[in-house]
């Protein structure tokens, strides 16, 4: 005789019974019913009865809530970044219920809800860092990130100069949401920005820019050519060049503690004030002087008048079609772009170290290859000058630009194994490596071949061919190239102190290959100053 089900599973209704599979698909359909958003749909399902709460509650269900991240946020970049010990369902859930929380904070953008300041500006940069098109929808369309980097912006530059968040004196914080405004904008939107918070934009931008000298550029000192530093340039790093050291920050990413470093502030800065520029010239006419010059160099020849060095047809291509490409204009290559930008942040917070977890490349080869268009920006000398006397403090509006069109072509030139490079100059002057002649010896002969470059060190004796690298070639060199694979396998020991496990918390392992370059040369032409020239700012 068979015996009956118990009477605990008698008080059980139907939908209770079910298998947790079963629940479990149910509750994915319902959490991504609605695809932008944090996973509200749930709450109601697990309110039901203790029975459902207690099988797709997040605690006993980290598979349910892993599933529900991948669906609604982009995890390809993750995946291919970081090892699996980073990628586990736990790790997935995890960063669902933190990016939940910080997409609800900037929805709502409270007062109360700055006590997180940093953590989200980081959080969000690197979800942007990640983004395959998910991300940015998450960010944009449910959070209104645009609004949110705009109270941000607006509340930073509000508080006294002096205080630790305002605007000049948090450079982490500034450098982020800089970034983040940049990362975020499209020709559309800068268009669409009323005038006067155009122009407010530009006017807090620009002491970056008549200052630039005194923030971060780079993710390391400058004057020194080879990277990790020696101990014995410690000291003398604030004295060779004046920049900071990257601002570092301990940071909880996937249930795991990462060390971070700040992306430089100046890039972001510029590129944020070049746009904006640019957007105002479009409303700006051409100065009636533009009729002085013939239409066409072909007009000109016509005419029977020598070739001009300027014509209104360049002067119209560079006032109003020489723009600057938005970070979103190459939203098509999708997050790889962004991995040598990734493995910066995590891996060059400490010119110091020789080992680091995280490391990969930084540099794709090839990456400045081609012809270049763009503007520079000229500050007007004593003005500047000026604006950068220690013990004064005139305004920075007082410096003006003038713009000039810059059209180059750079080529790359690699060091191959097993050939040794070109070694850079010992450090001395106080000028590191020798930053003033490009980190190459004094007394160096160049001469320029078809496929090469070639390299003759007068002092002492040593010639080294660095081949020219084609990017439009499947074998980009003049001859075979000598790539390996090798393997690298970490085995730090456990910590069990920390809340978070740490980079040395697991086994990281992952596969390396070698490119073959020991050393790159960057050679350039630039297109003589026939080019047009826009006086002010």
């Amino acid at each position: 005789m068979l015996a009956g089900p118990s009477a605990s599973l008698r008080s059980l209704s139907p939908f209770e019974l079910l298998d947790v599979p079963i629940l479990e698909r149910i509750a994915f359909y319902l959490a991504t019913s609605q695809f932008i958003g944090p996973p509200s749909e749930l709450v109601p399902l697990l309110c039901t009865s203790r029975t459902i709460n207690a099988s797709l509650r997040f605690r006993s269900n980290h598979h349910l809530y892993s599933q529900i991240f991948c669906q609604k946020f982009d995890s390809a970049a993750v995946i291919r970044r970081l090892s699996w010990g980073r990628t586990t369902v736990e790790c997935f859930s995890e960063e669902l219920r933190k990016r939940s929380t910080i997409l609800t904070r900037v929805r709502h953008r409270n007062a109360e809800n700055f006590a997180h300041f940093q953590e989200d500006l980081w959080a969000i940069y690197l979800i942007l860092l990640e983004n395959d098109g998910k991300n940015m929808a998450q960010l944009c369309l449910w959070a209104k990130l645009p609004t949110w980097i705009a109270s941000v912006i607006e509340d930073k530059c509000q508080v006294p100069r002096e205080h630790p968040l305002s605007w000049v004196k948090d450079i982490e914080g500034t450098s982020l949401v800089l970034w983040l405004l940049w990362m975020s904008s499209d020709e559309e939107s800068v268009k669409d920005e009323d005038s006067r918070v155009r122009n407010k934009t530009l006017t807090r931008l620009e002491p970056f820019l008549v200052h630039g000298h005194r923030f971060s550029s780079a993710y390391a000192p400058d004057a020194f050519f080879y990277l990790p530093l020696c101990a014995e340039t410690e000291a003398a790093i604030p004295c060779t060049t004046g920049l900071p050291l990257p601002i570092t920050r301990d940071f909880v990413h996937y249930g795991r503690k990462i060390k971070l470093a700040a992306p430089p502030l100046i890039p972001a800065a510029l590129l944020n004030y070049v746009v904006r520029l640019e957007v105002r010239l479009d409303d700006n006419p051409l100065p009636s002087a533009v009729a002085q010059f013939p239409e066409t160099r072909a007009q000109a020849a016509a005419m029977g008048l020598s070739l001009p060095r300027l014509t209104q047809e360049d002067i119209i291509n560079f006032h109003f079609h020489t723009r600057t490409r938005f970070f979103g204009d190459y939203s098509g290559l999708g997050s790889e772009r962004l991995d040598n930008e990734w493995f910066r942040t995590v891996s060059c917070h400490d010119p110091w170290a020789v080992d680091r977890p995280l490391r990969g490349i930084f540099y794709h080869l090839g990456s400045v290859t081609g012809h270049w268009n763009g503007r520079a920006l000229i500050p007007y000398l004593q003005a500047h000058i000026d604006a950068n006397m220690p013990n004064r403090r005139p305004s920075v509006q007082g410096v003006t630009w003038a713009h000039e069109r810059i059209s180059c072509v750079f080529k790359e030139h690699h060091c191959l194994t097993p050939d040794e490079p070109i070694s850079a100059p010992a450090e001395a002057h106080g000028w590191g490596e020798d930053i003033l002649n490009v980190w190459l010896p004094r007394r160096l002969e160049i001469k320029h071949g078809i496929d090469d470059l070639t390299l003759h060190d007068r002092e002492t004796g040593k010639t080294v061919r660095y081949e020219t690298y084609h990017a439009d070639r499947e074998n980009p060199y003049s001859r075979p190239s000598k790539m390996s694979s090798e393997w690298r396998c970490d085995l730090p020991p456990v910590c069990e102190d920390s809340q978070y496990e740490t980079d040395d918390d697991y086994e990281e392992v992952f596969e390396q290959r070698t490119s073959g370059v020991t050393d790159i040369i960057i050679t350039g032409e630039v297109r003589a100053p026939e080019s047009p020239r826009v006086d002010g700012a």
